[in-house]
């Protein structure tokens, strides 16, 4: 019986491994290599967490910027980007309000987001010391944090 599991199982486990594989390899051709393709944008995970600032300057040396989130399906694919990647903590987002309280902006261009999540009660500038945007997969949400925490980061290029 458990033979006859593992062959209907085999299947299953290919098709896992090629929906996996294929996207691969076109995001190399077309992003380059440690780049991820999806909705002609490219997004670069990091593997190791860091203060909004290094963020910043680590997708600026990338050529790109800082993660900003456009739509609920975006969100729903960095969700699953995160999880699948171990940023369990979440990423930062582009966005702060360090320039005017209660006003956040995209940092690439000062833009109000267009899109949002923001965690019931957020953001809240907690402590008075709370000026910058990351998604928590924790919440599946948005919350605003001290630019000082360190999370991981998301870049972003077309």
């Amino acid at each position: 019986m458990a033979l006859r599991q593992t062959l209907m199982m085999r299947p299953l486990f290919v098709l896992f491994i090629g929906v996996f594989a294929i996207p691969e390899s076109v995001t190399a051709h077309q992003c380059g290599k440690g780049w991820v393709l999806f909705e002609k944008n490219c997004y670069y995970f990091s593997t190791f967490a860091v203060n909004f600032k290094d963020a910043m300057i680590a997708c600026d040396n990338l050529g790109s910027s800082l993660l900003v989130i456009r739509n609920s399906l975006e969100e729903k694919w960095i969700d699953l980007q995160c999880r699948l990647r171990g940023c369990f903590h979440g990423v930062w987002l582009g966005f702060s309000d360090v320039q005017r309280e209660g006003y956040m902006v995209a940092i690439s261009d000062r833009s109000r987001p267009l899109y949002s999540n923001w965690i019931k009660g957020q953001p809240d500038n907690s402590g008075g010391n709370e000026h910058c945007a990351v998604y928590w997969t924790d919440h599946s949400a948005w919350n605003d944090i001290s630019c000082s925490g360190k999370v991981h980061f998301v870049c972003t290029r077309k």
